[in-house]
């Protein structure tokens, strides 16, 4: 997968026509995955693309009220890559870019040769979110691009979402994240300064302090192991070998090690 940056993207413009997919993409929920399927779909007549987002637009914009992430930048990545994407644009949320109207956006897509773009139901875009996804049906046709408005996926009569999946795992109900992720849980944590003790990377979402079960992947040997969560430190009932380790939240009675897919 090639990933560009916005800036590269438009001054780089791709020889092959682009089918994109635009959105944060924060935890490649199972809404996210059917946007990826959508614009798979359009190969080999157009080679398909996710456009998303380094860091979430309301972690720069409303600081104070935003929870955390789902995945790191590494995770989500691999993740697109590992689906299929052949283009991977990040952009850096700036003052700059969030002036951009939904219009100067789509008209920029076109320019960079994307001639597909699906977006999900309930997507809005453009400076002060002047856009939404009818909106974005008209202006396409206007600009020359073809739309696609993909339906939400539904998880127990509400529309799976980030925010939703952000509200499970704060409040512990990590079974009902990973029906709506598709997978369990991760988190990358590293080691950190006191002996015995790893921190999660980055800004990543833990669930309330507590102890739970799952698997480690501790440099590539899966172990079923227990962790004690305190304060963002987490402390594992086995003793680790790698500065950095991946942890599932699961039901280890059910979940087979080696069928776990790893992001």
């Amino acid at each position: 997968m090639k990933v560009l940056t916005w800036q590269d993207f438009l001054e780089n413009v791709p020889h092959a026509r682009i089918a994109a997919t635009v959105g944060v993409f924060d935890g490649l929920h199972l809404g996210h995955q059917a946007l990826i399927e959508t614009v798979r779909k359009e190969a080999p007549q157009l080679k398909p693309c996710v456009i998303t987002f380094r860091e979430n637009p309301k972690k720069i914009l409303h600081p104070a009220s935003y929870r955390g992430s789902l995945l790191t930048t590494e995770q989500k990545l691999s993740a697109i890559e590992a689906s299929g994407i052949e283009y991977c644009v990040l952009i850096d949320f700036s003052g700059k870019f969030a002036t951009l109207s939904g219009r100067e956006f789509l008209a920029a897509l076109y320019v960079a040769n994307v001639r597909f773009v699906a977006v999900g139901e309930n997507f809005q875009f453009g400076h002060r979110l002047d856009t939404n996804a009818v909106k974005l049906e008209v202006l396409s046709e206007e600009i020359g691009l073809r739309p696609a408005i993909v339906k939400n996926v539904m998880y127990r009569g509400h529309p799976v979402s980030s925010s939703r999946i952000r509200h499970a795992v704060q409040e512990g109900r990590l079974e009902e994240a990973a029906d709506m992720l598709g997978r369990p849980y991760q988190i990358i944590v590293q080691r950190g300064a006191e002996p015995g003790v790893m921190v999660a990377e980055d800004d990543l979402l833990l669930p309330p302090d507590g102890e739970y079960e799952g698997i480690a992947n501790d440099g590539g040997a899966m172990q079923y192991c227990r962790v004690e969560i305190d304060h963002r430190n987490l402390k594992f009932g086995l003793r680790m070998q790698s500065e950095v380790v991946r942890f599932a939240f699961v039901d280890t009675a059910t979940q087979e090690k080696e069928n776990l897919v790893w992001l």
